[in-house]
């Protein structure tokens, strides 16, 4: 398939998400930084034709500032889960409910120690990752953290050590359906993480519906985006060479 979408890389969309896939997990999210030579090889993808964009649960200005990707051709940055979109310099973005300022009140005061609250502006994600035993943290919050979120008017998402609060009916997969138009000659998705199962789904759905070739990758452990996606790789790095490949 690689080959295939090769031969239809001038108008092709490159989308991919950003931590576990560009970039290694890493206990500081504010410290993760893409693998080595993957921009430069984002950067002769743009430059042969395709669209380059960055689908991620991040706000798009945080990740072209850890990714220093901003000098990728034409690079679109889908952030929050289709909540914002950043082109050209310019950032469009949804409202913010009220929900969330709730949850930004009451949610701290029930965590236990070393877990902790990322506020996104237009979603919040509760980190276990530094806890003393997170399955149980995780597991824990699970029983109580959805619960409340939903009184408020608005979704809990599962995801690595981590519960993501988000916009409702908003996915990844809200990206890629504005990403997909009827000029896109092939498509190419990576993703690592549970929220990334809309945007496989929808590329999949649409090389069913147009005939044009596309590629999912899962990066990672997570068994249901690897059983969900045409194929899997163990690591970003690997990733990395799979997109070295495709520019070349």
């Amino acid at each position: 398939m690689i080959e295939r979408i090769k031969t239809e890389l001038a108008g092709a969309l490159i989308a991919l998400d950003y931590d576990g896939t560009l970039s290694p997990i890493v206990a500081d999210p504010m410290q993760a930084r893409p693998v080595d030579g993957v921009v430069e090889t984002l950067t002769r993808l743009a430059r042969r034709g395709a669209q380059v964009a960055v689908v991620t649960g991040r706000d798009a200005r945080t990740v072209l500032e850890l990714g220093g990707l901003h000098d990728v051709p034409g690079l679109l940055v889908s952030g929050l889960h289709g909540a914002e979109s950043w082109r050209d310099g310019e950032l469009t973005t949804r409202d913010e409910p009220p929900g969330l300022e709730v949850l930004r009140r009451l949610l701290p005061p029930m965590l236990p120690p070393d877990v902790w609250l990322e506020d996104k502006r237009l979603s919040l994600v509760v980190h276990v990752r530094r806890a003393a035993d997170p399955l149980d943290a995780l597991q824990r919050l699970t029983e109580v953290v959805p619960p409340l979120a939903a009184e408020h008017g608005i979704e809990a998402h599962p995801g690595k050590l981590v519960i993501e609060l988000r916009i409702p009916d908003l996915s990844k997969a809200t990206a890629l359906d504005r990403l997909l138009t009827e000029t896109t000659t092939a498509a190419f998705f990576a993703g690592d993480d549970l929220g990334d199962l809309p945007a496989v789904r929808a590329v999949q759905d649409w090389t069913a519906r147009t005939g044009r070739p596309a590629l999912t990758v899962a990066v990672g452990e997570v068994a249901e985006l690897r059983d969900a996606a045409d194929a899997a790789l163990a690591e970003p790095a690997e990733l990395a060479e799979l997109l070295a490949e495709l520019a070349r």
